[in-house]
């Protein structure tokens, strides 16, 4: 006669602690979506689009008329060997280099100064980026410098709220006659414009 009892209790018991642990899952998935959400709002106020400086980045942001990186500096930058790497042009420090990738086919990369002349129009693009789900906008491995991409284009920004020039850096992939690239190197492609940024930066952190 006592099994019954015994049943009824056992049976309580897993209900009360199915609905512990479904109290639980509810409570973390809503502080995982405020913390989401605090991410999405806060940025792109006055307040936390400054990033903590780690570096002073004058010369990187500086006009020149040499290219910001040699052929064996963005060799490095890329993993390649110099070799792969040969300067294509040069238009008062606007530079183009055509790399040659390990599976044989050739892209190039530009790197050149954008001169805005202006930090409030730094500000406005990293805050326009941030509020637009189509706009990538990542932080620079050295945490102090936003990197922002072309949707279409493909492009990168280095956009540092203390200074008004931003970098560029582009490619361009042109071969009418050839294969087009597969997705793995659009791919390596596009790793390699965030190699070049973060590379620049860590080149020029003084």
């Amino acid at each position: 006669m006592k099994t019954p009892h015994i049943f009824i209790l056992f049976f309580t018991v897993l209900v009360l602690s199915a609905c512990g642990n479904s109290k639980k899952k509810e409570e973390t998935t809503s502080t995982s979506d405020t913390a989401e959400k605090k991410v999405k709002t806060t940025h792109g106020t006055d307040n936390t689009i400054q990033l903590k400086q780690h570096g002073d980045y004058t010369q990187l942001y500086a006009a020149s008329e040499d290219c910001k990186l040699t052929t064996s500096q963005l060799a490095e930058a890329l993993g390649y060997g110099a070799d792969q790497v040969q300067e294509q042009s040069n238009y008062q420090g606007s530079c183009w280099f055509k790399v040659t990738h390990p599976d044989n086919f050739t892209v190039n990369y530009g790197i050149s100064l954008e001169k805005w002349g202006d930090t409030n129009i730094v500000e406005d693009q990293i805050k326009s980026g941030l509020k637009n789900e189509m706009i990538e906008v990542s932080i620079s491995e050295s945490g102090d410098t936003y990197i922002k991409r072309h949707p279409v284009q493909g492009f990168l920004l280095l956009l540092n709220t203390n200074y008004g020039n931003p970098i560029k850096v582009s490619y361009s992939y042109l071969n009418p006659n050839g294969p087009k690239l597969t997705d793995s190197q659009r791919d390596e492609q596009k790793k390699n414009t965030y190699k070049i940024a973060n590379y620049l930066i860590n080149h020029y952190q003084n």
